[in-house]
């Protein structure tokens, strides 16, 4: 998106950033304290414990006494030992792991399994693509089809030395991870930090429009828009608000158009609330099965809920599908749960963190 801004500050031993548009957060990324022991993100070893035939399924026995759950996978066997990755925050206790292993990076994934070249549909241009795939051959693990490599979109209008660079730095990562011999549950590489997370995900890097120093959050009221988040409501400009209020099983979004009851108030009040959910959605990092109960609202309405919806979703990288309505006019999304959702031991970091 244009006219972002890149707050980077200290934050007690790590760091955070914000992404901000009109002085308005758009997304962030901090380093709370007691992240190094997540296993989201992280590359590690881990032990089947049970293996179910049936349902291709299993339990694994991870590092830090955590235990985790494996799908779509034969042939396992109790005391197999496997490289693994976690990408999803789950509600459950046992974390979803996958053999499917991918190095992130800024402009390139690095996948050993999927040994091919691909592009990001963004990239369009033939004479580019082609420009890529000779970049991405003249590595001969690349070349050999060793490992397979994704050209994320922001390739389209990067220097051929940035992509190099990334290229070289991802590839490093994964043959280090691919190479460790499974003996001990280890982990490997540990989970991204805030700000090499912020690099991989948002376009205003490129741009270089970003502040780093001390105390810069405050210029933007970043924190107080982080710490707001504790509450469910969200209050809009035309005096409605929006109640979120996540579950074990889902996340119910409620619109109040406030006052006004009619139908043509309830239609301007439902297309603001809508266009406020994906950043609600990112922001709080809220996903899975998402049913939203939205103010009066005709059905011959209901498509131009969903093209608004549809332009906000453009507007992020996140991954929300459109499930659609049910028979009580409620509508239905569902969003990968690839954020962490804050809880009061986070908020409690923010506040003590202000006061230094």
């Amino acid at each position: 998106m244009k006219d972002e801004i890149v707050l980077i500050e200290p934050f007690l031993k790590g760091n955070a950033v914000a992404l901000v548009k009109d002085r308005k957060l758009q997304d962030f990324f901090i380093d709370f304290e007691g992240s190094n022991s997540s296993l989201i993100g992280a590359s590690f070893v881990g032990e089947v414990q049970q293996f179910f035939k049936n349902s291709r399924s299993c339990f694994i026995k991870l590092p830090n006494n955590k235990t985790g759950f494996l799908k779509g996978v034969g042939g396992l066997k109790s005391g197999n030992k496997l490289l693994l990755q976690s990408r999803l925050f789950s509600p459950k206790e046992a974390l979803a792991v996958t053999t499917e292993l991918v190095f992130r990076g800024r402009y390139v994934v690095i996948t050993p399994k999927k040994r091919w070249v691909a592009f990001s549909r963004n990239i369009v241009d033939k004479h580019r693509r082609k420009i890529l795939a000779d970049l991405g051959k003249k590595y001969p693990d690349i070349c050999d089809r060793k490992y397979g490599i994704i050209f994320r979109s922001i390739c389209s209008i990067s220097s051929d030395e940035k992509i190099r660079e990334d290229i070289e730095k991802q590839l490093k990562r994964c043959r280090r991870v691919t190479s460790t011999k499974l003996k001990d549950l280890i982990v490997i590489e540990e989970t991204t930090k805030a700000l090499e997370r912020a690099k991989q995900e948002w376009f205003a890097f490129e741009n270089q429009k970003v502040i780093n120093e001390p105390r810069c959050f405050d210029n933007f009221s970043v924190w107080e828009q982080i710490l707001i988040l504790k509450e469910k409501t969200v209050k809009l400009s035309f005096g409605g608000n929006i109640s979120i209020e996540p579950t074990q099983a889902l996340v119910a979004i409620d619109v109040n158009t406030g006052r006004d009851l009619s139908f043509s108030a309830g239609l301007k009040a439902n297309i603001q609330a809508i266009g406020e959910v994906p950043r609600q959605l990112r922001i709080r990092g809220l996903g899975g099965k998402i049913v939203i109960e939205l103010g009066p609202l005709s059905r011959k309405h209901r498509e131009k809920i969903e093209s608004v919806l549809k332009q906000n979703i453009a507007l992020y990288s996140d991954k929300i599908r459109i499930a659609g309505w049910t028979i009580l006019g409620n509508l239905e999304l569902e969003k990968s749960r690839d954020r962490m959702s804050l809880g009061q031991s986070h908020f409690s970091q923010i506040e003590k963190n202000m006061r230094l």
